[in-house]
Parts: C-alpha cells; structure tokens; sequence
C-alpha cells in the first residue's frame, strides 16, 4: 500500500475494545489492543496514502453468540440479559462501508454502542456502576463461583 501510494486497512475489534467489558476479559484485552492498534497506524500511515479504521461493533447478529463460552450458566439466560436487539450482519455490513468510504478512525454502531463509548469518555463511573450491576446479575445466573 505504501508503495503504490494508496489503501485502507480495516481491523475489527468490538465495542469490547472501547469500554470496560467484564466477564470477557481476555477478549477485551485483545479488543482494546486491536483499537491501539489501529488508531496508531492510522496517525502513522495518513502520510503514506494509507488509511486505517478500526470496526467497533456492539452486538451484531453472527455466530459468536452460538459459540462464545458462558460459564457456568444458561447460555439462554445469560444472553436475555443484553439490553439491546442485535443488529443483522447485512445491516452492519453497509454501516462498516459507509464509515470506511467516509475514512472514519473508529467505525462504533449500533446507537448503544455509540452512546456506551460516549457514556464511557464522559463520565467513566457511571459506566462502571451499570456494568457492575450486569455483573452482579449474571453472577446470580451461575450455578457455582
């Protein structure tokens, strides 16, 4: 790409890499690594014709739901415990475009992902308080520690 001039580098990360996420720490982890990443080559490569955004979805509808570990619960139940309908693939497939044609840093949707990252930057304890409480109900869900 530096060669010739011209690209865009897409990475995916997750809303997970935006905002506190427990219970999911190891891929949060990851997910805040994937936005450093991202936003550091951004800065890097805007002078090599070289574009860079990272994709921060929260909640979308693929198989990772299907898949993901849930320890110690009700896959069912732990899932009834998201506050929010996920979004199809097709639909997230056309915000990514968009926000790439756009050259967007940060690529964040649906609205409670973006509003969740907003929360999180805004007033840090705030958001602390209600992923607290999520974690408190999804303790109450587990069938042992």
């Amino acid at each position: 790409m530096v060669k010739q001039g011209f690209g865009h580098i897409v990475n995916t990360a997750s809303l997970a890499g935006l905002v506190t996420c427990p219970t999911a720490i190891p891929y949060a982890a990851t997910k805040h690594a994937v936005v450093g990443l991202s936003t550091s080559l951004r800065a890097e490569a805007a002078d090599l014709g070289v574009k860079v955004s990272v994709v921060c979805p929260g909640g979308i509808q693929t198989g990772i739901w299907d898949v993901a570990p849930v320890l110690k619960a009700n896959r069912q139940d732990a899932w009834a415990l998201i506050p929010f309908k996920l979004m199809n693939e097709t639909k997230a497939a056309r915000v990514i475009l968009r926000g790439v044609a756009r050259n967007r840093a940060i690529i964040a949707f649906p609205f409670h992902t973006r509003f969740a990252w907003w929360l999180y930057r805004l007033y840090p304890a705030l958001l602390g308080l209600l992923t607290r409480r999520a974690v408190r109900m999804f303790r109450a869900l587990r069938s042992g520690p």
